[in-house]
């Protein structure tokens, strides 16, 4: 028997033209982009969790020479909010790469599996917002999509 996925989002091909990313968070999801620690990969890296409060957790890439020890900026970011606000739903995860002239990059399968059980312990959805430095963006309303098979403790 053969089964079929479909997956679900939206495009903006200029996210800065259209405002589809509010100019703070983009603004500093570029600047976050600085902080970054990848001299192994040069790839860096910037996440902001937005909380159903406003509130914005921040995170990015943080590699280690004992790889891989290091965390990407999504889990860095959705950890530490739920670190500090357990009872708070994510409202939105953004997730923003250096480069500029490919497809916004997905989160590693690792990451997939915290931002689907993070959004499992909240009931609630979120929306992950994937994003180049220029112009192109990726908008999934919750993240189960990215990770239709995933691994989950019996109840």
């Amino acid at each position: 028997m053969e089964h079929e996925i479909t997956l679900q989002y939206r495009t903006y091909e200029n996210w800065r033209q259209t405002l589809a990313i509010p100019k703070a968070i983009a603004d500093r999801l570029e600047a976050l982009l600085l902080s970054a620690y990848a001299p192994y990969s040069n790839y860096p890296v910037s996440s902001i969790v937005v909380m159903e409060s406003g509130e914005m957790i921040v995170g990015t890439n943080q590699e280690n020479g004992a790889f891989p020890s290091g965390l990407c900026a999504e889990r860095v970011a959705v950890l530490a909010a739920k670190a500090a606000h357990p009872n708070e739903a994510i409202q939105t995860v953004y997730i923003m790469t250096g480069e500029s002239e490919r497809e916004p990059a997905a989160p590693c399968g690792s990451c997939r599996q915290v931002l689907h059980e993070t959004e499992l312990r909240q009931i609630k959805p979120f929306e992950l917002i994937l994003l180049n430095k220029t112009n192109k963006a990726l908008a999934f309303t919750g993240v189960q999509g990215l990770l239709p098979f995933s691994f989950t403790l019996p109840e």
